[in-house]
């Protein structure tokens, strides 16, 4: 199983386009409204999994 990354990645605005980096090499380019669809998808989630029982398993 992946350990879930606690680190939150770092946006920026470059040449007309969104880009995200993230820890271990994470890096990706999107449009600005790829950008806010995965933005306002990854807040719907969030907010679900927040609400959920974290997994009982060693992250370890």
């Amino acid at each position: 199983m992946l350990k879930p990354e606690t680190i939150p990645g770092v946006a920026a605005a470059e040449n007309g386009l969104v880009t995200l980096d993230g820890p271990v090499g994470l890096a990706i380019a999107m449009t600005p409204e790829a950008a806010a669809e995965t933005g306002r998808r990854l807040i719907a989630a969030a907010e679900i999994a927040a609400t959920q029982v974290a997994n009982e398993l060693p992250l370890d």
